[in-house]
């Protein structure tokens, strides 16, 4: 890239810095309480919900990481998202989304322990810390893309561009809560579209468009990465599921359903984010398989290519557009892991004021950021801390959605169920144990390729096993 070129990109990611910190500035108070904090009011509009949503969903896994897939795993990068980007998204936009705007929840935890299992405090509580995983790994992530970028455009050291964006992101989404999130990815979901349409373009015109010369080029180079099927049938399953319980199960997801003015909002703003999404990261992974005909940059693919293999106005709106991307899903973990720590474990009975719940958000999301800038420091791969987060969150809070939606009388106004919350308290902490099991212990970890099978298992067996013999609800 030439100076020229530099000076211009380094100015866009600057006035976008300062735009940010402006908006933290000019919400900074608007919040009067949880509810204002934490899903807006529940007042946002299709416009700005859309925008919201798209920006939010796009972030460094769905540009950056999802190449890095793809230039790493090949064919086989496509089964998580089938379960993710496919399955997952149809569910998620088009039937949960809607569903879950006709409620004013602060968080699924919430939701799950307060309408399916009459609000038991264990449940929101052990809810509210297996989201508080995807929410206090993913801003790491985001901020990993960042730095990844300034650091191959610039020069910078890694070190310096993750906290620098660190701090930014931090302060605008601890003054203002979900209102300056809005504001901040109501201009980063636009930018994201403009890079999203142009790098498309380009990046399909590595291999012109083509994909049976794509497959040809990959298989002279590396047949394992055009086998679709390359993996064990175990390792296949648990990607496809990770991806699944990972969609339906985002903390972010739900959040912007709950901060919907009304049904119709959700529909419209959620049916078009899933629908583009689907497109992007499908093209994206393709992206990252193309990059193998020219070089072996892994899980920094997407920025090789653009840096090398695309005109110079890719390169120029490269760094202002993975920052967009990047800061807005940043942002949004940032303000559910917030709603999960104050609301889901803090304070499940709502006893704390306007003033004092707005305190302890604001310095929630202040530790949760830090947690996240040590993450983006140290963790090895972008899609690695996502993956975490998913399996214990979706493997666990998913199953319990489930059961507790079917078991439960829902035309009636007062809570009446056929599933026992003590046998839901056993299943969930046995869940969560297994998912972490199965994640870190390495021999555990071989068996299924994860956690996600063993927590949906033992969270459902250890659910409906004591529920034969823990009747404490009745349908009277």
């Amino acid at each position: 890239m030439s100076t020229t070129h530099m000076i211009i990109a380094g100015a866009l990611i600057v006035i976008d810095l300062l735009i940010c910190m402006a908006i933290g500035v000019k919400t900074k108070g608007k919040a009067k309480n949880a509810e204002d904090y934490f899903i807006g009011g529940k007042k946002t509009g299709t416009l700005l919900l859309f925008l919201t949503a798209w920006a939010s969903f796009s972030g460094a896994g769905n540009f950056i990481g999802q190449a890095g897939r793809g230039a790493l795993e090949g064919l086989s990068a496509y089964w998580l998202w089938l379960g993710e980007g496919l399955l997952g998204g149809i569910i998620m936009g088009y039937i949960l989304a809607p569903y879950l705007a006709r409620f004013k929840y602060l968080s699924m935890p919430h939701f799950i322990s307060g309408y399916l299992f009459g609000g038991d405090h264990y449940i929101r509580r052990v809810g509210g810390l297996a989201a508080l995983m995807p929410n206090v790994v993913w801003p790491g992530a985001q901020i990993m893309g960042v730095a990844y970028v300034l650091q191959q455009v610039f020069g910078i050291d890694y070190r310096i561009a993750v906290i620098v964006c660190g701090v930014v992101f931090i302060f605008y989404t601890v003054n203002g809560g979900l209102e300056a999130v809005i504001y901040a990815d109501a201009l980063h979901g636009t930018i994201q579209m403009i890079f999203a349409v142009i790098v498309i373009f380009f990046g399909l015109k590595l291999f012109d468009f083509d994909f049976g010369y794509l497959g040809d080029q990959i298989m002279q180079i590396d047949p394992a990465k055009w086998d679709l099927f390359v993996e064990q049938p175990t390792v296949i399953l648990t990607g496809f599921l990770t991806g699944l319980v990972g969609a339906v199960s985002n903390p972010i997801f739900w959040n912007r359903a709950f901060a919907a003015k009304d049904v119709k909002t959700a529909r419209r703003s959620y049916g078009v984010t899933f629908f583009l999404n689907i497109i992007l990261v499908f093209i994206m992974i393709a992206i990252g398989i193309a990059s193998l005909m020219f070089t072996n940059a892994g899980d920094q693919a997407l920025i090789w290519v653009i840096l090398n293999k695309m005109p110079p106005i890719c390169s120029i709106i490269l760094a202002e557009s993975v920052l967009a991307a990047c800061m807005s899903c940043a942002d949004t973990h940032l303000n559910c892991a917030a709603a999960n720590v104050v609301s889901d474990i803090m304070d499940p009975d709502s006893k704390l004021d306007g003033e004092k719940s707005i305190k302890y958000a604001k310095l929630a999301t202040l530790a949760a950021g830090v947690i996240a800038i040590l993450s983006g420091l140290y963790a090895p791969f972008i899609y690695a801390l996502g993956t975490y987060g998913y399996t214990v969150c979706g493997g666990v809070l998913i199953p319990m959605f489930v059961m507790g939606l079917i078991f439960r009388d829902r035309k009636s106004e007062k809570f009446r169920s056929k599933l026992s919350v003590k046998a839901a308290q056993i299943g969930a902490t046995l869940g969560i144990a297994s998912a972490i099991a199965f994640e870190i212990i390495p021999p555990l970890s071989a068996v299924f390729g994860g956690g996600v099978i063993p927590a949906i298992v033992v969270t459902v067996l250890g659910t409906l096993i004591p529920n034969l013999f823990l009747k404490d609800q009745s349908w009277e």
